[in-house]
């Protein structure tokens, strides 16, 4: 098993994690398994192949392709670092400011059954869903979703309530496009 470890620690120009190696060696893990309904695990005899055609080594310096989801994401550590982050985020999205957080720990990810549960949000969907743009077009959802509500309420109210109603919820939303354009 050392002479593979260190055959994908040449052919993808990083070093394996003690921890990430050791695990490997423990489970005799050579060929990829599905361990849960979705988490694929790469085994040793495809980890190279899955790292070279997804060119992670390219896009994401120092990180390693472990696993997939069996849905085009890919399953990350990052061996510059010394603790054993577990990292998700689509193959076609290989940015670490796109990486959602699984765990902070691969082997107690091991350990509690491989959840795809994201433990924290990338911040770039953070900026992204903060940024004042998304604030104003989710402001202005909420204004349409109530115009929406009313409408499908519009049988259980008496005519002069809901004309009020409608008319001030039309009001608001001219009012949030003349302050903010309309989309």
């Amino acid at each position: 098993m050392d002479n593979i470890l260190s055959q994908i620690t040449t052919a993808l120009g990083i070093t394996l994690p003690g921890a990430y190696a050791r695990f490997l060696e423990t489970e005799q893990l050579r060929e990829s398994r599905l361990v849960t309904d979705l988490v694929n695990l790469y085994g040793t005899n495809d980890i190279v192949t899955r790292n070279q055609d997804y060119e992670v080594q390219r896009y994401l310096p120092g990180y390693l392709s472990i696993a997939d989801d069996s849905g085009g994401c890919g399953i990350f550590l990052n061996t510059a670092q010394p603790s054993l982050t577990v990292y998700i985020t689509g193959y076609g999205a290989l940015d670490p400011g796109c990486m959602d957080v699984l765990s902070d720990d691969f082997l107690q990810w091991a350990q509690q059954g491989y959840s795809l549960e994201v433990l924290r949000e990338a911040p770039a969907f953070i900026a992204a869903r903060q940024s004042p743009e998304n604030l104003l077009r989710n402001e202005r959802i909420k204004l349409h979703q109530a115009l929406s509500a009313l409408e499908a309420e519009k049988s259980r109210m008496d005519l002069k309530t809901y004309l009020l109603r409608k008319r001030q919820l039309q009001q608001e939303i001219q009012d949030f496009e003349a302050r903010n354009g309309k989309p």
